[in-house]
């Protein structure tokens, strides 16, 4: 009961609340930013918006009549008002504290005495005092009928009063008027949670775990039974109460080490900075997520965000179905980055299907496409899906593939074994190690190194026969330094493999004048030449006659 409040502080936590919000609708604020409980508004103003004795005494008789006629129902009623005379309101009030069902907090007043306002001072009416850093606030009433205490000092942007897009850092609101309202809300959650709890015995439990005060008045009596603890008064109420908080803030915890594990490892120590800065936009969004959680309360919340799950599995569901049955590969080709890794596995696994059906006109147009899309990709992640279902396509464009990896920088590991593990890629192996070849010793240097390095993961032995060929008729052929470092390269992957070269490697390494040829020479020699008997008697000579660069393939 107060002043006229608007509909939507009892809703939710104020969106726009403001210094010339009412001072009823300030009152609704706090305890609907701390209960979910209904909340119904008596008015006691006047026409003219002025508090009198008669909308008062007219509110307390809606309450009164209202409480009388549902006997089930235990009511909480925060009177934030405050008057010096008592006979006006003694009878009614006498008359609803007779009921069983319902209890009458009531703002102790702002005077700074030790008598205080009513109805505050009638018997069987809680009265609360207001604290200000743990000490009596400045102006709060005190005495021996003050039965709690509770903060009277409130930003507007505080959290755990007021979780509103309210900015303010100024703005205070202050006085018993808004510490009644914070045992009013608690009273109304202990009730709430456990419905079989009395009123009397609800409060029995706030006293027992109301804190002390660090104030004299304290001590003498005066201040009740001390600052009322929402937390130990619901946790003694419920130990389920207890060890859902407690499961809310380890889960939080477990979430916020997680996420910094993630950040950390993957993006080492900028992932500490991308840390920090998520953990700050969650702290500064926190009163938008507490107000969906006022609004729409945890059950719909949790109904909302299951709805959403299903919503996902039945997609999901729903493409897979569509990959599997349709022949129309066109509108799944252009979402496939947007997929799932299963998913994109069946779209893989669709579009081989398609591609081995002997639908020439089909085929041509699927190659095109995937060419098309894998051409004009902009980011690593569409190239690297698109990649994967180019290296499905008889032959495989080896050269845009080699291009896109060069400009994004792509996993060459990745880009052999897509080559490598196609079923087709038995039947074209020599194509590929073909046209990787011929990228070495014709396209520019970062191409001729992608190359190389897809060359060596893939390691394939069909490519042996042509580098050896290269190699040998590398004057003839008048390949460029860099192409036969590359291929020098390759050739050491292949081991005793390719041990016949080993002569050719000794002429390369004593005749040419460039170092880095020879160098890349010598470490193929390592490689491939160690069974021979005259590998260690060389490799003491080249020790012997060389020196840096060449003589870093020995280390």
């Amino acid at each position: 009961m107060d002043s006229e409040v608007e509909k939507e502080f009892l809703n939710s936590p104020a969106l726009k609340i403001q210094p010339n919000s009412s001072h009823g609708s300030k009152v609704a604020a706090i305890i609907r930013s701390q209960s979910r409980v209904e909340i119904r508004s008596f008015s006691a103003e006047n026409i003219i918006k002025r508090i009198d004795k008669n909308s008062y005494l007219n509110a307390l008789n809606k309450i009164y009549n209202y409480t009388r006629l549902h006997p089930e129902e235990k009511i909480v009623v925060n009177i934030s008002l405050g008057f010096e005379e008592s006979e006006f309101q003694t009878e009614i009030i006498k008359q609803i504290t007779a009921l069983n069902n319902i209890a009458l907090i009531a703002a102790a007043g702002n005077d700074n005495r030790q008598k205080l306002s009513y109805p505050a001072l009638f018997n069987k009416v809680t009265a609360v005092a207001a604290l200000e850093n743990n000490k009596k606030m400045m102006g709060s009433n005190y005495g021996s009928k003050v039965d709690f205490s509770a903060p009277g000092v409130i930003e507007i942007t505080q959290r755990d009063y007021l979780p509103a897009l309210n900015y303010s850092r100024t703005y205070k609101i202050s006085g018993t008027s808004f510490a009644a309202p914070q045992l009013t809300a608690l009273l109304a959650n202990l009730l709430s949670l456990r419905p079989e709890l009395s009123i009397e015995a609800g409060l029995k439990i706030i006293e027992d775990t109301a804190a002390e005060i660090n104030d004299p008045l304290f001590v003498e009596e005066k201040l009740g039974a001390g600052k009322i603890n929402s937390f130990k008064a619901l946790s003694q109420a419920s130990g389920l109460y207890l060890l859902l908080q407690l499961s809310i803030y380890f889960s939080l915890f477990l979430a916020t080490l997680l996420f910094f594990y993630l950040c950390w490892q993957k993006y080492g120590l900028s992932g500490v900075f991308i840390f920090l800065i998520c953990s700050t936009l969650a702290y500064l969004l926190q009163p938008l997520l507490l107000l969906f959680y006022y609004q729409f309360g945890l059950l719909k919340i949790i109904i909302f965000l299951a709805v959403l799950v299903l919503l996902y599995y039945l997609l999901l569901k729903s493409i897979s179905f569509y990959i599997k049955q349709s022949h129309n590969f066109s509108l799944i080709i252009k979402l496939a980055p947007y997929l799932n890794q299963n998913l994109q596995k069946q779209v893989r696994a669709g579009l081989n299907r398609l591609l081995k059906q002997e639908n020439h006109e089909q085929t041509l147009e699927f190659e095109a496409m995937i060419k098309n899309h894998l051409r004009h990709c902009s980011s690593s992640k569409k190239c690297t899906i698109y990649l994967k279902l180019a290296a499905l396509l008889n032959p495989v464009p080896v050269d845009l593939i080699i291009k896109k990896a060069v400009r994004f920088n792509l996993n060459s590991k990745l880009i052999a074994e897509e080559l490598e593990k196609q079923e087709n890629y038995k039947k074209q192996k020599s194509i590929i190690s073909a046209e990787l070849l011929k990228l070495i010793i014709e396209a520019p240097y970062p191409v001729k190194k992608k190359s190389a390095v897809v060359a060596v993961d893939l390691a394939e032995p069909t490519v042996l026969v042509p580098l050896k060929n290269l190699l040998l008729k590398r004057n003839e052929l008048n390949l460029s330094s860099e192409a036969q470092y590359f291929l020098l390269d390759i050739l050491g992957t292949f081991g005793t493999e390719a041990s016949d070269l080993a002569e050719l490697l000794e002429e390369i390494i004593s005749k040419s004048s460039d170092p880095w040829l020879k160098y890349h020479a010598l470490n193929a020699y390592t490689k491939i030449a160690v069974d021979r008997e005259s590998y260690q008697k060389f490799i003491e000579k080249m020790k012997t006659e060389e020196k840096e660069p060449v003589t870093l393939a020995l280390d």
